[in-house]
Order: structure tokens, then C-alpha cells, then sequence
């Protein structure tokens, strides 16, 4: 029996165009997915939380005494505590936190006073543009404009009535799925038609569950530790409300880079208002700086090691894409979705050379800067 040379390439070619045609689908349905998540955010933000959330959760629910409890109750009080905790910790820091959003105007002209000497400059320039501008104008008539602007506090209340109904269908759906976890797991891998498919399903769902809540309980109680550590450093320094920024610390490291740029940028604030000297002004924020790269360089490489490491470049990226996407929840669901993503790439074989790229990990026998190991 003979092969024909042209029914063969012809067959090539078919498969070759259905694969690009699958491609070009796959590419659209995830353009779509995005573009839907973009426009739904205040629905799907919180969505995605509360299914983090539920991994992070889920294997306190098989722990002691949990595992002797009925689903439905053992959600009710971990949902119960989540909502004790936050009202506690607004509770405390409610009072100092209004205090400082009641002095940032003034607190803004002080340090613009402190600042005069670099200020000085930049108004003469600024009045000189505008005497040029003036030149330049002419004689022409002033043209009247009218700006139409929605008052602040409508603006606030449509905010807090948004983020409110946000919260709300995280809390609701938190407990819905940690009372329904185990079945709705069951149904996931009862769907699966193959057995393969279904020990396949099964091994995924064990390694995100695994991986997430091993990674962020971990952060977790890095970042309070960090919170602490910052927080009494500034109080031995003298910086007033040392237990809000110390919280505020442990809150921003949640979102690399960016988390440790903005309380900087914070510690320093409060410092030259409060302190006239500029060497103890600068100490804030060199201290905030200082625990971070304790905590970044020793601590949380030792305690996660590289089971956990993650490309940093492709870690700033997602930062970057799902602050805009969700903004400051999407800054925290970042490093998380990226676990979540990583984790089933390293376990569908075709998916696989995704995961490559979002490991960190130094190649087995090499270093972290790619020298070989000794032997």
C-alpha cells in the first residue's frame, strides 16, 4: 500500500488550520472573559475573594473541632469570627485613622511651609507662565465655562454603597461555599467523564486548596509580624498613633512593591509633620524600609523556601494588570491568582510551559543566581 504524497499534506494542512482556528477561539473567549470581568468588577472582585477566601479556609474545616461540626455551623462561625475580627480592629483604630483624615489639610499646608525652600522656585516659575500666558492672550475676551460637578458626598455614598454591596456578596457566598465545599468538590469531579480525568480533577483542586492556603496563612502571619515589628520601632521613635501604622504596614504588604512604596510614602508624611528635625523625619520611613528587606530577604524565604517563588517580574505584571483591572482588591487578589494559575498549569501537560514562566525557582542544580550546586 502506498502513501499519497498530496492527501497527506492536504490533511496537514487541515489540522494545521483547525488548530490555528482553536487557538484564535481560545484567544477571543479569554479577551471576553477579561473584558467581562473589567466591566462586572464590583461583582466579580468580590466573587474571586470569597473562592480565595474558601481555599484558604476550607482545610480548617476538616480540622478538630470543626470536622465534628455540621458544614452549615462550622461556616457560620468562621464567617462569624472574619466579621468579629474586622469590627474589633475598626473599632480600634477607627478613632486615630478619623484624627488623621481630620488633620491631612492641615497637615498638607505644614509640611508645603516646610517646604518652602523648595516651593519658592516652582511658584515664581508658575507665576511667570501665567504672566506669559497672559502676553499671549492678549486683549481676548474671558470665556465663560460652566463646570457641573456631582457633589462629594453623593460621590462618597455611591462609593460606599457600591463597596458595601461588594462586601456583602463575599461574605454571603464565603459562607455558602465553605458550607457546600466538600459537595461541590464531589460534583466537580463527578463531572469528569474518564477516570483519568477525574483523578486529574481531583489532584487539582488538593494542590490549589494546598498551595494557596499554605502560602497566604503564611503571609499572613509574616505580615503581622511585620506589622508588629514596624509599629514599635515607630513608637520608640515617637511617631504619634504608632498601632495605626504598624496595622497599616501589615495591610500593605499584601501588595508587593507597591504596598512598600506607599508606606513609605505614608511614614515619611507623618514624619515631617511631626518631627521638625529632617534627619528624624527621614528615620520613619528608613525603618519601614528596613523591616521590609528583613522580611522580604530572610524572613519569608526561609519560611516558604522555594516551594512558593514566583517569577518577580511576571509578580509585577499581574500587580500592575489587576490593579487596573479591580483595582486595590485586584492589587491583593493578584499574587493569590497567580498561585491559583500556576498551580493548574504545573498540573495539565499542555498548560505546562505556562507554569515555567511563573516559577521563580532557580533550574534543579543551580543556584539562585544560576551557578551550578556543589556536589
Amino acid at each position: 500500500m502506498t502513501n499519497n504524497p498530496d492527501a497527506e499534506r492536504a490533511a496537514e494542512g487541515t489540522r494545521n488550520r483547525a488548530m490555528r482556528a482553536e487557538t484564535s477561539l481560545a484567544i477571543l473567549a479569554v479577551l471576553a472573559i477579561l473584558y467581562t470581568a473589567y466591566l462586572a468588577q464590583n461583582l466579580v472582585a468580590p466573587v474571586t475573594a470569597a473562592v480565595v477566601a474558601s481555599f484558604i479556609l476550607m482545610p480548617l474545616m476538616r480540622a478538630a473541632p470543626f470536622r465534628f461540626l455540621p458544614d452549615a455551623l462550622s461556616a457560620a462561625i468562621m464567617v462569624t469570627a472574619i466579621l468579629g475580627a474586622l469590627a474589633a480592629a475598626a473599632w480600634a483604630l477607627a478613632e486615630p485613622a478619623a484624627e488623621w483624615m481630620g488633620r491631612i489639610p492641615a497637615a498638607v499646608e505644614e509640611l508645603r511651609q516646610k517646604s518652602g525652600d523648595i516651593a519658592e522656585p516652582v511658584e515664581a516659575v508658575r507665576r511667570a507662565s501665567e504672566q506669559m500666558r497672559e502676553l499671549t492672550q492678549g486683549d481676548q475676551p474671558d470665556r465663560e465655562v460652566v463646570v457641573r460637578e456631582t457633589s462629594l458626598l453623593s460621590q462618597a455614598v455611591e462609593a460606599v454603597g457600591q463597596k458595601g454591596a461588594s462586601f456583602l456578596v463575599f461574605i454571603v457566598l464565603l459562607y455558602f461555599l465553605l458550607a457546600t465545599g466538600e459537595l461541590l468538590r464531589a460534583r466537580v469531579i463527578r463531572s469528569a467523564r474518564r477516570l483519568t480525568d477525574k483523578e486529574k480533577a481531583r489532584r487539582i483542586l488538593r494542590s490549589i486548596e494546598r498551595e494557596i492556603s499554605t502560602y497566604l496563612l503564611s503571609i499572613s502571619l509574616i505580615n503581622a509580624g511585620l506589622g508588629v515589628a514596624i509599629g514599635l520601632s515607630l513608637w520608640a521613635i515617637g511617631l504619634p498613633n504608632a498601632a495605626l501604622w504598624g496595622a497599616a504596614a501589615a495591610l500593605l504588604n499584601f501588595v508587593p512593591y507597591a504596598g512598600l512604596a506607599a508606606g513609605m510614602a505614608l511614614t515619611g508624611f507623618v514624619g515631617f509633620i511631626t518631627f521638625d528635625e529632617p534627619g528624624r523625619a527621614l528615620l520613619a520611613p528608613a525603618l519601614y524600609l528596613f523591616w521590609n528587606i528583613i522580611e522580604s530577604q530572610f524572613v519569608t524565604p526561609s519560611i516558604l523556601g522555594r516551594r512558593h517563588t514566583l517569577n518577580a517580574a511576571v509578580v509585577f505584571l499581574s500587580i500592575v494588570f489587576w490593579g487596573w483591572m479591580w483595582g486595590v482588591i485586584g492589587a491583593v487578589l493578584a499574587v493569590p491568582i497567580l498561585v491559583m494559575l500556576n498551580t493548574c498549569f504545573a498540573q495539565i501537560e499542555p498548560l505546562r510551559k505556562f507554569s515555567i514562566f511563573i516559577d521563580g525557582s532557580p533550574p534543579r542544580g543551580q543556584n539562585t543566581n544560576g551557578s551550578p550546586l556543589p556536589d
